[in-house]
């Protein structure tokens, strides 16, 4: 088999598999719930940087068009991915969604560990019996907050892996015989 076929193979795992998975109207109706609600927290979520930390509907304002691409790009993947690794564990294959989760807790962990109290919180906790940590709060936050992005980047890639992970387990199951 070419190169060419093996990489044309591949690139059709995802459609095949959502072709599949969609052809059932509940799996179609969980992806759309899943998307609405994802987009939402994702929209409140990323402009904590821009709130001091503050997430909800009072970080609405503070959107930025980066942030409304990064929203929609990641609620998709996941909501995408969900029901397609609910349909490989109930043919059995065994399998999980640990990159799209991987990526959806650093997604969840960059804004928020930038901006708010939390980090400091964590490291006071940590300094009342190590002094020296203490100092390590705010080069840490600025770290994040300066590459903000690449965490962002490395979630987006995390779920893409973990959609890519749950497809290829859907036309496994596709293959075998139901138990």
């Amino acid at each position: 088999m070419s190169a060419t076929a093996v990489i044309r193979a591949r690139s059709m795992v995802i459609p095949r598999a959502l072709r599949l998975v969609f052809g059932h109207p509940g799996y179609r109706m969980w992806a759309a719930i899943s998307f609405i609600v994802l987009l939402t927290f994702y929209l409140m979520l990323l402009p904590a940087s821009e709130t001091g930390g503050a997430v909800g509907l009072v970080a609405l304002p503070f959107l930025t068009v980066q942030d409304v691409f990064l929203a929609i790009v990641m609620a998709g993947l996941l909501a995408l991915t969900l029901p397609l690794g609910v349909y490989g564990w109930r043919m059995g294959s065994g399998g999980g969604v640990v990159g799209s989760a991987s990526g959806s807790i650093v997604a969840l962990i960059a804004p928020l560990l930038c901006c708010s109290p939390i980090l400091p919180i964590t490291i006071a906790a940590i300094a009342a019996s190590l002094p020296a940590v203490g100092a390590a709060a705010t080069p840490l936050q600025g770290f994040i907050a300066t590459h903000e992005l690449e965490f962002y980047a490395a979630a987006i890639v995390l779920m893409a892996w973990g959609l890519q992970g749950n497809a290829r387990r859907v036309l496994y199951c596709e293959c075998r015989p139901v138990k």
